[in-house]
């Protein structure tokens, strides 16, 4: 895959909000017949086009159109879920951020809580070199084993894009370690390997104190700046009201392709294996980074991270500086080598 340009990579990232809304009136008739107001169509904003979504909460209900205030169908339960998306359409949403009910053919379920997903159990198993490599999910889950064979103790679950590193193959499998010594094999034919190409920089001869971030925790929005020409655009989701992103000027101090993400108590707590993408810019760890548990950008979300779609992640990781290397678990910033980080302006 060709690295995109900046120019190819904003218009990527501003697709879906370029797409009409197919806000169906015959909906809205249908919906006002028992003397409830019409509901507030609004446009696709939350889908990318994959066929399939992963379901995220642990109970889902289908309705016949789209709206909470519609017939219900049908149940999804989230162990394990991948379900066929036949389209995304505006309806009434649950959150005035997001208005997009998927199709499943039996009904319609809400877009906030549906990962996009593609199934893709093709990749060839390559050989791995001394230095390893980095890997990509890409199928909706896979289980990880403890030994390099289907019959072998499962140690976990791994979900699509999450990005791990490669250390060696053995039957078919992938040896994944990580960056603290936790280490278990997965099906090669699930993860693609990707190239240091993929990765490179974005715009490097662009001067590293011309380039910018600004999170706008008002509109959950993040923008990227080469001097005074922004150059990039993205949804986000902040922290929620109980552990805020911080307000204040900060810098990318320690870049990490992929990592395991731990933390938080009781109904709080979350582990979370090869989250993509990170970008640490504070000294308590917090960072823009992909996200895979939740559908719901635009909205606070996080426990103080600036939760971001793989693909925008991906671009704010190669754009910023300093340059993560592509043979090591992770990359500090360093002024006096030339690599400084870049700033990141967090306000209202």
């Amino acid at each position: 895959m060709n690295p995109l340009s900046r120019r190819a990579f904003l218009r990527s990232a501003l697709r879906s909000a370029a797409l009409a809304g197919l806000a169906s009136s015959g909906v809205a008739r249908a919906l006002a017949q028992d003397g409830s107001p019409p509901p507030a169509l609004g446009p696709v904003t939350h889908w990318d086009g994959s066929p399939l979504g992963r379901i995220l909460l642990n109970v889902m209900t289908e309705y016949s159109e789209p709206s909470w205030r519609a017939r219900p169908t049908g149940t999804l339960y989230r162990w394990n879920n991948v379900v066929p998306i036949q389209g995304a359409v505006g309806g009434e949403g649950l959150y005035s951020t997001n208005h997009t009910w998927l199709s499943t053919g039996s009904g319609y379920i809400y877009s906030s809580w549906v990962q996009p997903v593609h199934d893709l159990p093709i990749n060839p198993t390559l050989p791995i070199g001394e230095g390893g490599a980095w890997g990509q999910v890409t199928v909706p889950i896979t289980d990880v084993r403890s030994e390099p064979r289907d019959d072998a103790p499962r140690r976990q679950s791994l979900y699509y894009s999450t990005v791990n590193r490669i250390f060696g193959a053995e039957s078919d499998y992938y040896l994944i370690r990580e960056i603290y010594g936790y280490q278990y094999w997965v099906k090669a034919a699930h993860v693609r390997i990707i190239p240091p190409e993929e990765v490179a920089p974005i715009s490097p001869d662009v001067p590293a104190e011309e380039k910018r971030i600004e999170v706008r925790i008002g509109q959950q929005m993040l923008y990227a700046y080469e001097g005074d020409q922004q150059v990039y655009a993205a949804r986000a989701s902040t922290g929620v009201q109980e552990h805020p992103t911080p307000h204040g000027e900060f810098r990318v101090r320690d870049k990490r392709h992929g990592q395991r993400m731990t933390g938080g108590l009781g109904d709080g707590a979350y582990n979370l294996a090869g989250i993509p993408w990170i970008c640490y810019f504070n000294s308590t760890w917090v960072a823009t980074h992909g996200c895979y548990w939740h559908n719901d950008y635009g909205r606070r979300h996080s426990n103080g991270c600036v939760n971001l779609l793989p693909a925008d992640a991906l671009w704010i990781f190669r754009w910023t500086t300093p340059v993560a290397s592509y043979w090591d678990f992770h990359t500090a910033a360093n002024a006096d080598a030339g690599q400084p980080g870049t700033r990141v302006i967090v306000r209202w």
